[in-house]
């Protein structure tokens, strides 16, 4: 996982975790996406999750502030789900 993916705006998506978990989940054949990120979120890990879902899919939660430590990333602190070098990367933000 390289940080310049992280740090290009070409390369991230900022999504509503209403509009995109639903959504995503049933794409990537992850039933109960949503608690997973709820879950994640109240208790992230420094190397992220990695989810695996039914339609040969598997997706990395994590927080980039955690992961690359001493990189300064806009939104870092937010729950990012990361799909692989080739495909963006989706920053969540949860309503107020």
């Amino acid at each position: 996982m390289n940080i310049k993916c992280f740090t290009n705006p070409d390369n991230v998506v900022y999504a509503d975790v209403e509009e995109f978990a639903d959504h995503f989940g049933k794409e990537c054949g992850i039933n109960d996406l949503r608690q997973q990120l709820e879950d994640f979120r109240s208790a992230p890990k420094p190397n992220g999750k990695v989810i695996k879902g039914t339609k040969r899919t598997a997706i990395r939660l994590l927080v980039p502030n955690l992961y690359f430590p001493d990189a300064n990333i806009k939104m870092g602190d937010s729950v990012w789900v990361y799909l692989g070098e080739s495909y963006e990367i989706y920053c969540l933000y949860w309503p107020a």
